[in-house]
């Protein structure tokens, strides 16, 4: 394949009549479209599955596993209607509103849906619409063929748009003027009025197509239906005889094309032009089609134009049918119901935590008594272990600090006599009679030969750095011994780092 090619986009058509089966995949090129694949298959009998057929597209033909699938509804299962709306009334088709619609169809109002095929603006200002509608029974069918066969459609068309989209893109002059385009199968014959490329109306004739192959005879006698037929749709349409510049456009299969443009051509004269399917498209080589693929590449068509501002959807249309519509009254009571739910779960799971916490919190009070009874066997009293630890260690750290060298930033009491007396002067008999060592102070009574020793001796302590506060007190002289008695206090020792 072409490299410009095997990122093309692709989409398959596919066309199921009352006695056929025929699909279509085209591509968009750079070049333009281009029709790739093509199959055709008649299933007048009993064993010629849909599902069957459909499921041998992908294999045994080779089309694309991966590209769109659009189908068709068939003619006995499309039904169109012109009625006249303004603008919001447009839109209402649009969105697939039936109710002004409800009588125009052999369905019943609940089971219709709709499509608007075509719009044109009115002298007044209001707009004709050309409706096209299936049932929902009939669709379903279809869906459930294309389900069965595991190839879902993307779209659901109709026949007679796709037909309109294939004459249009081969033969472009069909999008001026008032035209009629004819489309003979084996089982109907359809007849579509446009005007500047709108569908202004719709018929579908049953007939019988079979026998028509070169037998002159029967080719006269549809032509003569056609002849009766066209002027009654033409009048219909414009209250007119048909318009001598008018052109009928003749689709049909190719056994079929000769004989009936030959007889229809004698009562038309030269306002007849065959439909060639293959005008406008390039086609793959090999693939030949000797079955009429109108409907098929106009779907497929549709599906890759740019501008798809007229394509009918009807599976769009079922989808938001059979979309549960939103209920407020329901919906508000499931969001109390789920808020309801979530305050129990959320309630029960508080409970569950505070019943969780509320053993870890006996197993830790438990291990903390057990702790306390084997730390302190004496207390038989057990009140509050924690305060009752803490008072026993705060005792336990004064005690120690009194005598234990293990207290950072202070002395111990014998580091501190050990201070006093290295730094007792050698000379003045200084003699310490009574020392008292506490927390943060020392208070030390003694006698020496003069106030000078002590004075002295005041001033080696203040030099040391390690006293803050060295203050003499009660300094007085004994007349009868000549000795100094003091008291000497000292505050803050702290040792040195």
């Amino acid at each position: 394949m072409d490299d410009r090619y095997s990122m093309a986009k692709r989409c398959i058509g596919i066309d199921i009549g009352t006695s056929h089966l025929r699909a279509v995949q085209i591509a968009r090129t750079p070049d333009g479209f281009l029709i790739e694949k093509a199959f055709g298959m008649q299933t007048r009998r009993s064993t010629d599955s849909p599902v069957g057929i459909l499921r041998a597209l992908p294999g045994e033909h080779e089309f694309d596993r991966h590209a769109d699938i659009v189908v068709s509804l068939p003619y006995h299962a499309m039904f169109f209607a012109g009625t006249e709306a303004d603008a919001a009334g447009v839109q209402a088709l649009r969105a697939g509103e039936v109710s002004i619609l409800k009588d125009d169809f052999p369905i019943p109002g609940q089971d219709i849906l709709v499509q608007v095929c075509s719009t044109r603006t009115l002298p007044g200002g209001d707009h004709f619409v050309q409706v096209a509608a299936t049932s929902i029974a009939s669709l379903e069918e279809e869906l459930r063929v294309f389900h069965e066969a595991r190839m879902p459609p993307a779209a659901i068309d109709t026949s007679v748009t796709a037909l309109r989209t294939t004459v249009a893109h081969n033969h472009p002059e069909i999008a001026e003027g008032a035209a009629l385009i004819l489309y003979v199968d084996e089982s109907a014959l359809n007849l579509t009025v446009l005007e500047d490329g709108d569908i202004l109306m719709v018929r579908n004739i049953p007939v019988h197509m079979r026998g028509v192959s070169n037998d002159a005879s029967s080719a006269e006698q549809v032509a003569a239906i056609v002849e009766d037929e066209v002027e009654i749709t033409w009048r219909k349409a414009f209250g007119a005889n048909p318009d001598a510049e008018m052109k009928i456009y003749l689709a049909c299969a190719r056994e079929t094309a000769e004989p009936l443009a030959a007889a229809i051509q004698e009562k038309v004269e030269d306002r007849l032009v065959v439909v060639n399917p293959y005008a406008a498209v390039q086609v793959s080589p090999g693939v030949e089609a000797d079955f009429p693929v109108f409907v098929a590449e106009g779907l497929a068509l549709r599906a890759l134009s740019a501008d798809q501002t007229d394509r009918a959807d009807f599976l769009a249309v079922y989808n938001r049918r059979m979309r549960p519509r939103w209920n407020t009254g329901r919906q508000v009571a499931v969001c109390a119901a789920l808020l309801a739910v979530t305050a129990v779960i959320w309630f029960a799971g508080l409970l569950i935590q505070l019943s969780f916490l509320e053993k870890e919190y006996a197993h830790v009070k438990q291990e903390i008594e057990n702790v306390f009874r084997t730390a302190l066997p004496e207390e038989k009293n057990v009140v509050n272990p924690l305060v009752q630890v803490r008072q026993k260690l705060d005792a336990f750290q004064q005690e120690s600090e009194l005598f234990g060298p293990f207290q950072p930033g202070r002395l111990s009491a014998l580091a501190t006599l050990d201070r006093l007396s290295a730094n007792t002067p050698a000379q003045g008999n200084l003699i310490l009679d009574d020392i008292l060592v506490a927390a943060d102070s020392v208070r030390v009574m003694g006698s020496c030969d003069s106030f000078a020793t002590l004075s002295q001796w005041q001033q080696r302590l203040q030099e040391m750095r390690v006293f803050d506060v060295v203050d003499t007190q009660n300094q007085k002289k004994d007349a009868q011994t000549g000795k100094v008695h003091f008291t000497l206090s000292l505050s803050s020792a702290r040792t040195e780092p």
